[in-house]
Formats: structure tokens, sequence, C-alpha cells
């Protein structure tokens, strides 16, 4: 039995009517299989929504992106935390990068250190003695108020304060030290004056104890003196101290620069011998014989005193000074943080120190805050799916760009995000595997100004929450088979459809045909 039967040639002929039909089969498969062609190439977008699986495919932790400016917030302060509900990073260093900005609001040229939490010492323990023991004497760290730290400013060329609070467990901790260098740069000062009254010849008759006292702070190469700004805040807030202990050095009545470094007697006398270097011509010296007091008080052993001296042969000023009033930070990196509700915070923060929570400003600039691996973002805003929302590459980023400054005290602003995970990859890969997925991360978000209490310090605040339902966008092509399914159909349709419009036609032509010849 034959499948497919075949009309002898003899019995066919050619008309008018089939050349037609034929023209019009012809164009009607070819405009067919061009369109089933296009459709077969082209691609088109699904849109899912669906439980964020818990299982491998999906990371137990993502990278948070940064770039923040905090435009009143000095690096050696601006520290990064994590926390979440399953665990927290205190003072984050790795891949984070700090670049100082003036108070004009030039970035510098050089990057911050990321100095860790136990890389200075908070006290010197050469000085054994309390502070009540070493005011068994009087007091050689001048208490100031606003009339005698004015006059001060104006009577000495070098004045050295140390600004703290009654409150301050570092300033406590600090404070024998802090009255241990007034002993000794007092004690070489007497020194000095009584080499000169040797020198002269002159003895005990020639002077009054008030002019003694009066010659003792004229050699003196530095007054070292503090203020309590529990009890003098206004001193304070002039002066923008943000965090207690603060040591300020003035030369001429302007201030020079604060001390960041250790805060040994030793390490204290030489940043100052430094900065008397760098304002006084090399006749005029004298911190040189406050080093040998020094040494002589605070130096346990003979090897740390070889160490000392060949430390001042060498050393560079301190970079532990800051002159400008208004410095600002950059914040630029990343972190891994667990997929669990938690907060990204940048705030005032620095071992040995207590900070001023009303002289704290963390207003700032937004450049740059995302979710996820940054290439993939790339590829999915430069992609140029169809599709998707209008809006679905800035959902992406949505701080990017924004300022947010703080106009009154004990103020911070507050994001607060909803996190939803959204994958794009074509739908066929994505049975073979996940590597083909490009997953990123929307961001809902929602600012608000918080208010804080007196006694807290402000931090710019990033709370964030993966949402538990996640979004997949598709790409559906044809498959292979089904395109030459379609391609077979339009063969055995464009046949059928054409033989029945020519059997309808020639049964009604000759119809026609009977009736005039019968």
């Amino acid at each position: 039995m034959m499948m497919y039967r075949r009309a002898p040639s003899d019995l066919t002929e050619s008309s008018l009517r089939g050349r037609i039909l034929s023209g019009f089969a012809m164009a009607a498969m070819s405009t067919l299989f061009l369109l089933e062609t296009k459709a077969y190439l082209s691609k088109s977008i699904a849109t899912t929504l669906s439980l964020t699986p818990n299982n491998n495919d999906i990371e137990q932790r993502i990278q948070l992106n940064f770039n923040i400016t905090m435009m009143d917030l000095p690096c050696e302060y601006a520290t990064v935390d994590v926390y979440s509900t399953v665990g927290f990073q205190k003072n984050v260093t790795k891949n984070v990068r700090k670049f100082p900005i003036n108070e004009e609001g030039v970035l510098q040229q050089y990057e911050a250190l990321n100095w860790h939490q136990d890389d200075v010492e908070l006290w010197d323990p050469a000085v054994v003695e309390t502070v009540d023991d070493l005011h068994g004497d009087g007091e050689d760290a001048i208490s100031l108020n606003e009339d005698t730290f004015q006059y001060a400013k104006d009577e000495f060329p070098f004045l050295f304060v140390k600004f703290y609070t009654s409150d301050c467990p570092n300033c406590d901790d600090f404070a024998p030290t802090w009255e241990a260098l007034g002993e000794i740069v007092t004690d070489t000062a007497m020194h000095m004056v009584d080499d000169f009254m040797d020198e002269k010849g002159m003895d005990n008759h020639h002077y009054s104890d008030e002019e003694y006292e009066q010659a003792v702070n004229v050699m003196a190469p530095v007054l070292v003196t503090r203020i309590d700004c529990g009890a003098h805040p206004t001193i304070c807030q002039e002066q923008q101290i943000r965090a207690y202990p603060t040591m300020r050095l003035f030369v001429d009545g302007k201030a020079a620069g604060d001390y960041e470094g250790h805060r040994t007697v030793m390490e204290l006398v030489h940043w100052v011998a430094h900065m008397e270097a760098e304002h006084r011509e090399p006749g005029q010296l004298r911190m040189h014989h406050v080093l040998e007091h020094a040494s002589d008080r605070t130096v346990r052993n003979e090897e740390e005193r070889q160490w000392n001296d060949a430390l001042m042969s060498y050393r560079a000023p301190s970079p532990f000074s800051n002159t400008t009033r208004h410095p600002g930070c950059q914040l630029v990196g990343h972190v891994m943080v667990d997929t669990a509700p938690g907060k990204f915070l940048i705030q005032a923060q620095t071992f040995g120190k207590h900070f001023a929570a009303h002289m704290t400003n963390v207003s700032h600039i937004v450049h740059h805050f995302s979710f996820g691996d940054m290439e993939a973002q790339e590829v999915v805003e430069n992609s140029g799916w169809k599709g998707i929302p209008s809006k679905f590459v800035e959902s992406l980023h949505p701080l990017d760009g924004n300022v947010y400054v703080t106009e009154g005290l004990h103020q911070a602003y507050h994001h607060h995000m909803r996190v939803v995970t959204t994958e794009f990859g074509d739908s066929h890969l994505i049975k073979w595997t996940r590597d083909k997925v490009r997953r990123v991360y929307r961001i809902l978000s929602n600012t608000q100004l918080a208010t804080y209490r007196t006694s807290i310090v402000p931090e710019a605040k990033f709370e964030y929450d993966l949402s538990p339902i996640g979004m997949s966008y598709l790409e559906i092509s044809r498959n292979w088979y089904d395109y030459s399914t379609g391609l077979l159909a339009i063969i055995g349709g464009t046949f059928t459809v054409i033989g029945m419009l020519e059997s309808s036609v020639f049964s009604l032509f000759g119809k026609r045909s009977r009736y005039y010849l019968g």
C-alpha cells in the first residue's frame, strides 16, 4: 500500500487559476516562514514571584557596597559597624578605604589609615603616682576658665590644653600622665632658671617668690593646662571639641594641631618638640631640655633610653595632628553582611575617647549604596532588557546622589530598606545550571530624621531587611523542535487550505459551465 500517491503527468494540466493559486500559496508560505523565524529568534520576558529558596543556590552572605562622604566627621573617628540578628562586626577595616576631606570639601590626595582599636596606649605605665599624689606640691597642669584661657593664649607662645569631662573614664585614666607632663615641664623650667641664676652669680636675695614663679613661666617651653568641658561648655563648643580627652596645641594663640598618638609622656614631649621645631628658629628651641627630664622621669631601663634617643634623631612630626575645624571623610568599599535583618552604621567612635554627643554631626552624602555583585549590576544595567519596569535600574541604588544634612543637635538620618532578590537569566540555562543567573537586589527605601537623647552619640544608620519574596525575569525562547514543527505545519496547512480553495473554485466554475451548456 502506497502512502503517497502521485497522479500521472498526462492527467494533469496547467491553468491560469492553478498558477494564481500557486503564487498565492508561495507568498503565504514565505510570509509565514519569515514570521515564524522571527518569533523563533526573538525572546520574551516572563516575570514570576516566588519564595526566596533557602538552599545552597542563594548566598548566605551578600555584598554591601558603599561610597559615602561624612561631611563633618574626621576619618580618625569615622568607623563602620555591621549588626545583624545572627552576629556583628565592629570597626570593619577590611575592604574599607578612607579619604580625608578638608573643611572646604576638597578631597585630599592621601588615604587615611584604619587604626586598630588597640593601637594607642591610653596612659603612661611609667607614671605610677595618682593625681592626688602629684597634686601634693601643687597643680602643674593649670586649670583654665573662659578668662584665663584667653589670657594664656595671648601671653604664652606655646599652650598645650587638655579638654576633658569629669564623667569620662578615659580622661580619668589619662589624668596622672597629663599632670606628670606638667610637672616635668615645670621642673625643667625651674632648672633652666636656676642654671641662668648660677651663670649670672645671683642668689635667693635677688628676687622674690613671685618673680621666681614669673621667671619659671617665661622659661617654660610650653604651658601645660586643662579645661573641664562640663564646667566650661562654651569654650569647648567654640573650639569644636568632639571627643574627650582632646589634646590641642596653640601656637601664638592659634590652634596648631590635635595630638592623637600614644598617651605617654615621652610621646607627648616628642610631638611638642617637633611642633616647636616647625614654629621656632633653631636658636630658640627649648623642648630638648624637657626631653632630658622626661627621660629621667619615665624611662625605665637603659634599653628604653637608647630607643628614645634613636627615635628623637630621625623621627618626623607625628601624623596625628589635625588643624581643620570641620574635616570630613569619604568612606569607600564593601562589606559582607548576613542575609538576615541588620544595620550598617557609620558613627563617631575610637579607642580611648569619650565623644561629645552635641558636637557629633553625621550629615552625609550617599554617592553609592547597593547590595550584590557590582559586575552583575553593570551587566543588568547595560543589557537593555525589555519588559522590566522603567525605573528598575534606579531601584538598585535609590539613595545614590542624595544629600542628608542635619540642621539641629542630636539628630541623624536613618535609612530603612526592604531588599528584594531579583534574578535575570535564560529559562533554558537555569534548568541546567544556576551559574548563569544574574542576581541583583532591588531596594525599597524610606528615610527619616531621628532625634537622639542628649547622652547618646548620633550615628548614620542604614537598616535593611531581605524580603522573603523574590522576583525573576527570565528570557523565554522557543525550542528548535517547536520551530521545526511550525515550519512543517505551515507547509501542510498552506497546501491543505489552497487545495480546499481550489476545489471550491473548481466546483463553482464547473456548475456554471454545465448550466450554460445544458
